[in-house]
């Protein structure tokens, strides 16, 4: 756990349609209808300035049939670059009520959230902090030491269901969710990617999601975050021309099935089945699934 701490905290440094003229009623009609299509895609990433990999998680659709509300439930990468006009798209458009931070006190002092009028902040670390470096030439050396980046991403999925810290951190995250009943929850890491991937993953899977349709989502960070990969993997490549050092860069920026797949198999290697890791790993019962899904579900 500690060891994936210094290298998150370094791979992550260098993250209305105008009717005009006359219509028919029947046309109009259609038009709207077609908007409102556009805004309801599930996973599609909401466009701000100062955020990347945004997403509401609004109209993915249950085994039962029934659709996650939109505007309630909302995963993203860091959020300190966040404009002014995206503040207000979050609170106006989105009702946002609770952030949850999910990365590491070293991480939020150097790039702290915007304190936003109105809306909860909390800190909830998944990983234990070590305050390790987070600068590009200590990133080169742990990825020149690594004989298997792939592997150590597969373990660091695997900790968040063997570690108990991590499993305390993803309860405190839906005793929160639980707690709200109106607007937005809004929960981050630094990339938005693995931390939130797999807290949103859990979530999914509460509100019984289809795990093919978790893993579309969990994949979807490659796309959101293609841009910023892209740079990082580029940064490094001016430090070093190893192979070995730029493939395991882009082990560590992307999402994979093996990642989440991987803690997919722990679960159920150590409880059984997600439903039981719910209960028994992360301490929620029957009523609090119920209500979770009262509260999210339509």
């Amino acid at each position: 756990m500690q060891k994936w701490v210094k290298v998150t905290g370094i791979a992550f440094v260098g993250t209305s349609l105008l009717l005009t003229g006359c219509q028919s009623d029947k046309k109009a009609k259609t038009s709207e209808q077609a908007v409102t299509s556009v805004k309801m895609v599930a996973g599609e990433q909401i466009k701000l300035g100062g955020a990347v990999n945004v997403r509401d998680l609004g109209g993915y659709k249950t085994a039962d049939g029934k659709k996650i509300k939109s505007h309630r439930l909302i995963r993203s990468a860091e959020l300190y670059k966040l404009t002014g006009d995206d503040i207000h798209k979050l609170k106006s458009t989105y009702h946002l009520q609770q952030i949850v931070d999910f990365r590491t006190n070293s991480e939020v002092k150097e790039k702290p959230d915007p304190p936003i009028q109105g809306v909860r902040y909390t800190h909830d670390s998944i990983m234990k902090d070590n305050g390790a470096s987070t600068s590009m030439a200590d990133l080169t050396r742990s990825l020149s030491k690594m004989d298997n980046p792939e592997s150590f991403l597969i373990q660091a999925n695997q900790s968040f269901v063997t570690d108990e810290h991590a499993r305390q951190a993803y309860k405190k995250f839906f005793d929160i969710l639980l707690e709200n009943e109106k607007g937005a929850v809004l929960w981050h890491c630094t990339a938005g990617k693995d931390r939130a991937g797999f807290g949103t993953a859990l979530v999914l899977s509460a509100l019984g999601v289809p795990e093919k349709t978790i893993m579309k989502d969990y994949l979807l960070s490659n796309k959101y975050r293609a841009a910023e990969n892209k740079a990082a993997i580029e940064e490094v490549a001016k430090q070093t021309d190893d192979p070995k050092v730029i493939d395991g860069m882009k082990a560590i920026m992307d999402v994979r099935e093996s990642y989440l797949n991987a803690a997919f198999m722990e679960i159920n290697k150590q409880y059984g089945s997600m439903d039981r890791f719910l209960k028994d790993g992360l301490g929620l019962t029957s009523k609090d699934l119920t209500k979770l899904k009262s509260n999210y579900l339509s």
